[in-house]
This record gives structure tokens, sequence and C-alpha cells, in this order.
């Protein structure tokens, strides 16, 4: 017999609140940047240039961040003793110089909703902002970017994902203007545990107007 899916509340961990909407946070200065940058890339351009531009790289590792995939546990079962150490880069002073032994046969799991919203990692995890992959910093958050998993199971299409992801967000900007057409944080906010993060039974999703650019 399967379980029903299980009902979250919609508290701050789960989606952005009013104050933090993604969605109001997308202003038109992110589409003003990107267009200034991809202005510079070569027409036709590849995904190989695409990848280079660091503010087109920003918006996409944002977009990802923002999307959790799946919200299941998938437990992982030690087969040896572990050693965890706190990383350098968690802002989080309360734990700072310790460590934690993970017994063998422990099993160890996390969703990429836990990862994503951890306020040590990602300040203010529920606002849009590119500008946290940026840098050396930026560079160095990229390790706890877990949107197509990590380690030997990582997503065996990743780099096809990838190159979607590049060209058709460096088309979008380049050739429409869009603005949102009844829509609302809550046609995105995490409600159910499908397996997958779903929201609202009668959200129609993120609805777009686009108008093609002279």
């Amino acid at each position: 017999m399967s379980a029903k899916p299980s009902e979250v509340s919609s508290e701050k961990l789960l989606g952005p609140t009013k104050k933090e909407s993604v969605f109001a946070s997308i202003l038109d200065t992110i589409i003003t940047k990107l267009r200034a940058e991809l202005d510079t890339a070569p027409t036709p351009t590849s995904w190989a240039t695409l990848e280079h531009l660091p503010y087109l790289s920003a918006v996409i590792d944002e977009g990802n961040h923002l999307s959790f995939g799946v919200t299941a546990r998938t437990a992982r079962i030690a087969d040896e003793q572990l050693t965890y150490t706190p990383s350098s880069h968690v802002t989080s002073t309360t734990n700072k110089g310790t460590f934690y032994k993970i017994p063998t046969g422990t099993p160890i799991s996390i969703t990429t909703l836990s990862a994503h919203t951890a306020e040590t990692v990602f300040p203010d995890p529920f606002v849009f902002d590119p500008e946290r992959w940026l840098g050396d910093e930026g560079r160095e958050r990229r390790k706890y970017q877990m949107a197509f998993g990590k380690g030997g199971r990582v997503c065996i299409g990743i780099e096809l994902a990838r190159a979607e992801l590049y060209f058709f967000t460096a088309a979008l900007v380049t050739r429409f203007d869009m603005k949102l057409f009844e829509t609302d944080d809550s046609d995105v906010a995490f409600l159910y545990d499908y397996q997958v993060a779903m929201p609202k039974s009668d959200s129609k999703g993120v609805q777009v107007m686009a108008k093609a650019l002279a």
C-alpha cells in the first residue's frame, strides 16, 4: 500500500515570504546585466563561450539553487567510521573547531531542500541573488550546489542539462521582454512532498507574457 504524500507547512524554511519573494527580487537590473554581458559574446555563439560568462553562470546557478528537485531522503550507509569537520566557508561560529565521528553502519542522508536553504551557507536563501555566486566566495559556494546530486551518483545528464540551461536562458533574455502574469509566491512555494517539491494543487505554475524584442 503506497503512503499518501505528506503536506508540509509553508514556513520560511520551505518557501519565500512576501518580503523575500523570489519574483519581487527579479529586477530589471538583472536582465540589464545579462543583456550587457551577452552582447560581448560572438554570434553565433557556443556553450564553451556562454559558460565562461560569469553573470550568466551566476543566474543559472541561482536558479538551480532555488530548484529543490527530489525532496525525499535517500540514505547511504557508512561502511567505515567517518570524521566530519564543518567547512571553513560556513559562517556560523557555534561549532568552530568542532568535528564529529560518524560510526560505521550509520545511515546518512540530506535533501537538496535542506542543503540549499542552510542560512550559514546561503544567507537569505529564498532571495534570488545571483551575486552570491560571483568571485572567490561564489566559487567556494559551488561546493554546496546539489541540484544535480553529488559524487558517483551525480545526474548522468548533467552536462546536457547545463548546456540547455545556458542556451535557453541566453535566447530568452536576448530575444524577449517578459512580464509575470497572474503569478505569485504561492504558485511555486513548496507545499506538498510528492517525492519532488510541489506547490498548491491549483497552481498554474509561472505564467509569463512575452514580447519579441525589435
